[in-house]
């Protein structure tokens, strides 16, 4: 018997079917490829040995603190040295071995590492003819000590402490000292300097000499002669600010009296009309010349014992 049409397509399913109710439940299962288990492997790997190390240095570090404290003797952290055997003293200047200890103080039997190098420098550097110094240990038992020495560029007469004239060396730095070693023949081929006075009334250091050592040492190579007859280098119109107006060097020797340099003209230039002058001079039967100004600019004047000028 055929039944009616009302329940026509139906199941014996109860309930709604679809395909979301049909795949709700079932659990979801992750595929992994072998390059995936690859790159997991690998980062397990790296962070083993990172680990590794850590451990191993903080092992290492607590070994070390363990054998330290455990170790009876003590540990020499500084270079082995000698007493001292050897004392290398070098000089670029005239220094003699006799001023050297008379300056430093080594005691017999004093081991190397007991010299203070850094105070030993400054009490050689605390002499006037002391430029520079370096004090070096040389081990096993050996001191090196090196010296740069002034350069001395005039003679000063000063008075001592208990009123007497003492000569004195004036550096080209402008610097005032008592030289030591100096042969007799080197010290009189200095001029005698006449400072200018600061100021307050002071000499020391004096300022400037640079610029009159180059006069000087463009003398001495070109007018090597004549230059032997200076005598006195007259500072008292130069303030030691050669680039000041009206700044003048006087020399003064037996056959001129005054020779007027400038500081703002050049040296070589003047020293050329010098010799000029100089020729002209000779030439006339060596006339007694009174002055010769070369600070003019472009041309000098020179004047005579009779009064007569003449411009060159």
């Amino acid at each position: 018997m055929i039944s009616g049409g009302k329940n026509k397509g139906s199941t014996s399913a109860g309930g709604e079917q679809s395909w979301r109710t049909l795949t709700r439940g079932r659990k979801s299962h992750r595929i992994q490829s072998s390059q995936a288990r690859k790159r997991r492997q690998a980062h397990l790997l790296k962070l083993f040995l990172v680990l590794f190390v850590v451990f191993l240095l903080i092992g290492s570090l607590v070994w070390g603190v363990l054998t330290l404290r455990g170790r009876d003797e003590p540990i020499q952290i500084s270079t082995p040295s000698k007493p001292v055997e050897t004392v290398r003293f070098v000089t670029d200047g005239v220094l003699p071995d006799r001023w050297l200890r008379s300056v430093i103080e080594i005691r017999r039997g004093m081991n190397l590492m007991e010299i203070d190098i850094h105070a030993m420098k400054q009490d050689l550097e605390a002499s006037g003819q002391v430029l520079s110094a370096s004090v070096e240990r040389e081990f096993p038992d050996a001191l090196k000590i090196v010296v740069k020495e002034r350069v001395p560029a005039l003679r000063i007469r000063l008075a001592g402490a208990e009123g007497q004239l003492e000569d004195r060396i004036v550096a080209v730095d402008g610097t005032i000292y008592k030289g030591v070693g100096y042969p007799k023949m080197t010290l009189s081929k200095l001029p005698f300097v006449a400072p200018y006075q600061h100021p307050g009334g002071g000499i020391k250091p004096m300022r400037g000499i640079e610029t009159v050592a180059q006069l000087l040492d463009a003398a001495r190579r070109t007018q090597p002669i004549f230059f032997k007859t200076w005598q006195i280098v007259d500072l008292k119109h130069y303030t030691g600010e050669p680039d000041l107006p009206g700044q003048i060097i006087e020399v003064k020797c037996p056959m001129v009296p005054r020779i007027i340099f400038g500081t703002s003209s050049d040296f070589a230039q003047q020293l050329d009309r010098l010799g000029v002058i100089m020729n002209y001079v000779q030439s006339r039967g060596n006339p007694a010349v009174k002055r010769i100004d070369l600070s003019l600019q472009g041309s000098a004047a020179v004047q005579f014992e009779n009064g007569r000028t003449n411009t060159f």
